[in-house]
């Protein structure tokens, strides 16, 4: 009879050098704000901590630039053209900073933590004409 080739091929031997020194070494998770290396920061909460309004009329004047999409007071805005899927973008500066608003998505959660804000500083109510 004659022998048959295996089926298996043989376990490799351990060698004694480390075998991490040729492997890369893996990457590390990028953050969220990360996604655009060397961009604009795309973290509205940071920025906020950073440009948060002192009195409620510059929380109007950030709420009323947000909406209009309109430089008002002492926050800028300046559009930035399309995303890929059609959402417009736009460039926020505050007095210490900028962020970049991807997405409506974005722009909606900003004034809607302003609206938080405003209740836990307990400042008048917005009233509209």
């Amino acid at each position: 009879m004659a022998e048959a080739p295996p089926l298996w091929e043989p376990e490799p031997t351990l060698n004694s050098s480390p075998s991490s020194s040729t492997e890369p070494s893996p990457k590390p998770k990028q953050r969220y704000r990360d996604r655009f290396q060397n961009g604009m920061p795309t973290d509205v909460l940071e920025w906020l901590k950073q440009n948060e309004p002192a009195n409620f009329a510059e929380l109007m004047d950030l709420r009323k630039s947000l909406y209009a999409r309109r430089t008002k007071g002492k926050y800028q805005i300046r559009l930035a053209g399309l995303t890929s899927i059609g959402e417009q973008k736009m460039l926020l500066t505050g007095p210490t900073s900028a962020v970049l608003i991807l997405s409506d998505k974005a722009r909606h959660f900003l004034l809607r933590t302003l609206c938080r804000l405003r209740r836990a500083r307990r400042w008048q109510p917005i009233r509209y004409r």
